[in-house]
């Protein structure tokens, strides 16, 4: 697909047009003047609309699913979108190139060559630049500048073919520019030249007549010396040279460095140093022109990271490459004032011998002469904290034998043709090394612990662990546990000073360059203490839309305080942050943001989670507690509800821990009420479990009993379902016991089947208070507590050999399925296979396991796709299915082994037994059920222990 922007805009597809609506053509046209160029939303709504509408933001997204319908290849990046062309496919690309190499082929002495390639250049030109299209105001900027690149490429195209003589040819064509263009004075220059070379002498001192009078009538002024010297040459009769096409300067200064010392050994960051040093050579560090520009490399990274120490490592290793000179300039982007491109340049031109009375006046000038200085020789410039692409872009030189290394904090997405590498912490290894080498080896490797703890402390961020090295250099007497004590016992940032150095300094110096609505950001992601989070995460906590913080956290990322990673499995943009700076967040959280407004913040961002939760939770079963009223109905499976939970759930955790500690603990329960059936069913225990016993520790501390008993309920029951029922025992029944004093039956309902689920020594017991649970719940009226206590009286039933009974339950069970999670379904259907299989039925087993195995990767529940896999392979090699049921035996293990379930990989043991056994190899039987009982937990798994030892009695009998 081919664009044409230079006039009325084209698009063509194997030579025939392809058509779009009006808005459309105009999002294509600013992406077809600012080709390869990464543009926010905010940028090409700006660019369409002088006064955009309220829905300009989803109207853009119409237009830009249009463009891609059309096959136009609009790419989304992080920031924005970008449109990638190269000269073959855009006229504005070509034209740029093709005076380009004119400009050098005249350089060269081929005015001939120059000629042809010029006049493919201005060929290329139908009319103004997007001329049919209606763009904004801010647009035409861009448009206008183009347009000065197009007369300057035809002033040049003048004077190579006023070398070739052509004058003839150009007397006609100046005289038409010059009745366009009354006051420009190197076309009236250029006429008179031509005319005067053409023996037309009276022609070309009338030219200067009238280019004087219009310049007196029009601006009061007399021409420029340029002109009079001209016209005083041709009253002579004299000999007029033609303009230099491209003059040559003799360098003024040799080679010269201006990099700041190296470090010698930059420990941890050897892998960083090799693609740095490799980036500076790649093909793909040059433009798509075939290497005519130079090599461009980013790093960007959060404050503290080590982007200049990095840089300046890099740039003394590659000094011997740019054998010309290496330069370095501060931009001082992370400050309130940045420097001005056009005092960089003055520095710079200074450094490289002009006299500061040399020096031009406009920045335009400058940069001009800076990369004439320049030009052609092999110079590294290194340019440290750069505040964005346009305070960088006037010091990049023009030729492609230089090269630029600079550092910022933030991406730089908009600069052409840079590599971009974004500066992580170092690897546990490389942070280690790095304190060592600061603090000592020996002393670093005398307290392994300790020092690993410092790691986490500092959360591996350079600048840290170098102040915390030197705080240990300056005290040989320290034990490094002193200070991992401090780090851990205090805010450590109040440790984390020594000297100059200072990390909470360094990062108030970013902070104070935010607008105030990106410092509010910024302190609202101290108030939950999550790894990254999505938009509606600072949205909720600001009481805002997505939309609205969305500038706030691109200024924030540009900052480098936080990171815009890839989208997460629910494909939204992530922002993540380092721990430190996630505390020097909280900080400025609690000292700038009254109570009132931090309680309105977590309670905003608590009550939106709760909502989001519950409605992607929907497919699954409810808490194991009583059920709050509002609450959505079950779902069937929801591929994208799940990918979202996965996303969120550190945020939710954290959420509902912040909100808890808060004292907002009918919001943090909500919360984590909805929260909690994801956790359990996912195998997140560990998270379950801590964030309901906050949560209930607040509840408890606020006198709301109900609540805490509930919430334990829960936790309790995320412990059983791990095979750790015995340590909850007497957890339920003191559950139960409050329940039944308070007066809550429902909640002793449900307490009274926990205690069935603890009781597997005394099956008789768990039956009978398992069916008063069922009893209760069928009064109570509630169904998911029905299902739970139908649920374990089957597996009851199946322990006692009672399968037929156990069948009949799950046949109940499944008549009621109606309005309630798919999940409960699967389970049944499992348990139904098992009482089948026990009573003969193996065929029907199979198939009620399939149904279940296909159910549980469905709702990607992994554990009872593990159990269904199991129970489906028994049953396989019950029918003599060996090989296939071996098969499934071994991807069954590896899911166990992956999970570190060993229980599970204990139960594979024993089917491997029982299929040895029908092999008629007792031996091997022998073998694997020692295996299984080696693997099981003698205090949780009576009943399986039990049926063990019986097996290895029956081989060790066998085999006698």
């Amino acid at each position: 697909m081919d664009f044409a922007i230079l006039g009325p805009v084209q698009v063509t597809d194997a030579r025939r047009p392809v058509r779009l609506a009006a808005k459309a053509r105009a999002v294509l046209s600013v992406f077809l003047l600012h080709p390869n160029t990464v543009l926010t939303r905010d940028r090409l709504i700006t660019s369409v609309w002088d006064d955009p509408p309220r829905s300009a933001l989803p109207n853009l997204q119409t237009y830009l699913t249009a463009l891609r319908r059309a096959a136009i290849e609009v790419e989304t990046v992080p920031h924005g979108y970008r449109l990638c062309l190269g000269p073959d496919r855009l006229d504005a690309l070509a034209f740029e190139e093709a005076v380009r190499e004119a400009r050098l082929e005249a350089a060269r002495g081929e005015p001939a060559t120059a000629n042809r390639l010029f006049a493919r250049a201005l060929a290329l030109w139908r009319g103004r630049p997007a001329e049919d299209v209606t763009l904004a105001a801010t647009v035409q900027a861009r448009i206008a500048e183009l347009e000065e690149r197009r007369e300057s490429a035809r002033l040049g195209w003048i004077d190579v073919r006023l070398r070739l003589g052509l004058y003839d040819e150009l007397v006609g064509e100046l005289t038409a520019l010059v009745e366009a263009a009354p006051l420009n004075e190197r076309l009236w220059h250029r006429l008179m030249l031509a005319l005067h070379r053409a023996g037309r002498r009276a022609e070309a001192l009338e030219a200067y007549r009238r280019a004087r009078s219009v310049l007196v009538a029009e601006l009061a002024l007399e021409p420029g010396q340029e002109l009079r010297e001209l016209h005083a040459a041709v009253l002579d009769d004299g000999p007029v040279p033609a303009p230099e096409l491209e003059p040559v300067r003799e360098p003024a200064w040799t080679g010269i460095c201006l990099l700041p010392a190296d470090i010698a050994d930059l420990a941890g960051r050897e892998r960083e140093t090799g693609d740095l040093v490799a980036a500076l050579d790649a093909p793909d560090a040059r433009d798509a022109t075939g290497g005519r520009a130079p090599a461009i490399v980013t790093v960007s990274g959060p404050p503290g990271v080590g982007k200049t120490t990095l840089a300046v490592h890099v740039a003394h290793l590659v000094r011997d490459r740019y054998p010309d000179g290496q330069l370095f300039v501060r931009l001082h982007g992370a400050s309130a004032s940045p420097r001005d491109p056009s005092d960089l340049l003055a520095e710079l031109l200074r450094a490289l011998g002009v006299h500061s009375a040399g020096v031009p006046a406009s920045t335009e000038e400058r940069a001009a002469t800076y990369r004439a200085m320049i030009a052609d020789r092999a110079v590294l410039v290194l340019l440290d904290d750069a505040a964005g692409e346009a305070q960088v872009q006037p010091l990049i030189p023009g030729t492609p034998r230089s090269a630029v290394l600079l550092t910022s904090r933030g991406p730089l997405p908009a600069l052409p043709g840079a590599v971009t590498y974004a500066l992580d912490v170092p690897t546990r290894a490389g942070a280690r090394a790095l304190l060592a080498g600061v603090a000592g080896a020996d002393r670093v490797a005398s307290d392994p612990e300790a020092a690993e703890a410092i790691l986490d402390a500092c959360g591996r961020l350079p600048l840290a662990l170098r102040i915390a090295g030197a705080r240990l250099a300056t005290r040989p007497a320290w034990p490094l546990a002193e200070l991992a004590r401090r780090l851990a016992d205090a805010s450590a940032l109040n440790e984390l000073r020594a000297g100059h150095l200072d990390v909470r300094a360094t990062f108030e110096a970013s902070y104070a360059t935010l607008s105030p609505p990106a410092r509010r950001a910024f302190r609202l992601l101290g108030s939950v203490a999550a790894d990254g989070v999505a938009a509606w995460t600072v949205a909720a906590l600001a009481g805002a839309s997505a939309y609205d913080v969305d500038g706030s956290l691109e200024e924030l990322a540009v900052a480098g305080l936080i990171t815009a990673g890839a989208a997460d499995a629910a494909a939204q943009p992530r922002y993540r942050m380092h721990d430190l700076l996630r505390g020097f967040a909280g900080e400025l959280f609690r000292a700038e943001e009254s109570g009132e407004r931090r309680t309105a913040a977590l309670r905003r961002v608590a009550a939106e989670a709760r909502a989001r939760a519950a409605g992607a939770a929907a497919e699954l079963p409810l808490a194991f507690a009583p059920p709050p009223p509002d609450l959505p109905p079950r779902t069937p499976p929801c591929p994208e509800g799940g990918s979202w939970l996965a996303a969120e759930r550190g945020v939710l955790v954290a959420v509902a821990e912040a909100a808890a500690r808060a004292g907002l603990v009918g919001e943090a329960a909500g919360l984590a009420y909805a929260l909690a059936p994801f956790l359990v069913v996912r195998g997140f225990h560990d998270d379950a479990v801590r964030m309901l016993g906050t949560v209930a520790d607040a509840a408890g501390a606020a006198g709301d009993t109900v609540t805490e008993t509930r919430l334990r309920l829960v936790s309790a029951d995320a412990e059983v379902d791990r095979r750790r029922a015995g340590t909850v025992a007497d957890e339920f029944r003191c559950l139960l016991g409050r329940s039944s004093r308070a007066g809550d039956q429902h909640g002793a309902a449900y307490a009274l089947l926990g205690v069935a689920a603890t009781l597997e020594q005394d099956l008789g017991s768990a039956l009978a208070a398992a069916t008063l649970a069922a009893e209760r719940f069928q009064a109570l009226g509630d169904g998911h507590g029905l299902l739970s206590a139908w649920t374990e009286i089957a597996g009851i039933q199946c322990f006692l050999g009672r399968h037929d009974a156990a069948g009949a339950t799950c046949r109940l069970a499944l008549a009621h399925l109606d309005g309630h999670s798919a999940l409960h379904r699967a389970r049944f259907l499992r348990v139904l296979g098992i009482a089948c299989y026990e009573t003969g039925r193996v065929e029907e087993a199979i198939g009620h396991y399939r149904t279940s195995l296909g159910l549980c990767r469905e709702l990607r529940w992994e554990t009872g796709e593990r159990l269904s896999l199991h129970r489906l392979a028994q049953a396989e090699a019950a029918l003599g299915r060996h090989d296939t049921a071996i098969g499934m035996l071994a991807q069954c293990a590896q899911m166990f082994v992956n999970v570190g379930d060993t229980r599970g990989q204990a139960l594979i043991s024993y089917t491997l037994g029982q299929i040895s056994r029908w092999r008629g190899d007792e031996q091997v039987a022998l073998a694997h059920f020692t295996t299984c009982l080696d693997r099981l937990d003698p205090l949780n798994e009576h009943i399986w222990s039990a049926r063990t030892r019986d097996q290895i009695a029956r081989s060790r009998a066998a085999l006698r």
